[in-house]
């Protein structure tokens, strides 16, 4: 999930607006597009902190790890391992409450310059989720520690999210394939999404920028991980969300269709 830290609204004009009842243009069932949607150019980076463990980071997220499959607790609440199965090759598992939740085989080429991932992601409803990613090398000389910048990212299962009216003047946002559910309204107040995958500490604020744009700004345990501008098109046919993860100069667009 993602945090941010949610600006005070300032003018009366914003204030009143608010407290209005929410604008029923963002209700309704929405199906992910990829194709639509922005989710490459983003940076990764991989660095040996020697003594056989690794640092990952994205932006201001870091864990370390060793490659030795032996499980390690993430800020998110879940175990992560990775394993060596190859010379150049590895798998990754994430488990949340001793159950697994994803799996990742990572391959980089002969040369050193491409980064492969193909994922299985199992969800809360029962269903499988797969997508493929490859990265670029744009620092390092080889192996897995290095720079990488995303380049291809095939989504093969995408899922819906609903938006619904939630107390006449909130929203009720939901995911139902992994039984996530944020009820939110524009009062400047932190609310805590709920689901089995949720971290534990995280909260949501929200402003209102006008009526056909709203942000979201996530935090866990405080610190604010992740912003979402979401923008209703002039046709109210497409939801786009802009996602601004904390340390990371280039947002990801994510573009849902009205189903």
């Amino acid at each position: 999930m993602k945090t941010q830290t949610l600006a005070l609204i300032a003018s009366l004009s914003l204030i009143s607006g608010s407290a209005r009842a929410a604008d029923d243009s963002f209700v309704g069932k929405w199906k992910f597009n990829p194709d639509k949607s922005q989710l490459t150019g983003l940076d990764y980076k991989i660095e040996d902190a020697g003594g056989g463990k690794y640092h990952f980071m994205f932006g201001d997220d870091v864990e370390t790890l060793t490659l030795d499959g032996k499980g390690h607790l993430t800020k998110y609440g879940e175990t992560w391992s990775i394993k060596t199965t190859g010379p150049s090759s590895w798998e990754s598992t994430t488990k949340r409450d001793g159950k697994v939740t994803n799996k990742e085989k990572w391959t980089v080429s002969e040369d050193g310059q491409t980064f492969t991932s193909m994922a299985e992601n199992m969800r809360p409803d029962g269903s499988t989720g797969h997508s493929e990613a490859t990265f670029k090398r744009t620092g390092g000389t080889s192996g897995l520690a290095g720079l990488w910048e995303s380049t291809s990212i095939k989504v093969m299962s995408p899922t819906s999210m609903e938006m619904a009216q939630w107390q006449k003047d909130g929203y009720s946002l939901s995911n139902p394939t992994f039984k996530e559910r944020l009820n939110f309204k524009f009062d400047g107040k932190e609310h805590t999404p709920n689901g089995p995958r949720v971290a534990k500490g995280t909260t949501v604020t929200a402003k209102k920028v006008d009526d056909h744009s709203m942000e979201l700004t996530y935090k866990l345990k405080g610190k604010t991980t992740q912003t979402d501008r979401w923008e209703l098109a002039a046709d109210g046919k497409t939801l786009t969300d802009t996602v601004t993860y904390s340390g990371v100069s280039k947002p990801e667009v994510d573009v849902f269709d009205r189903e």
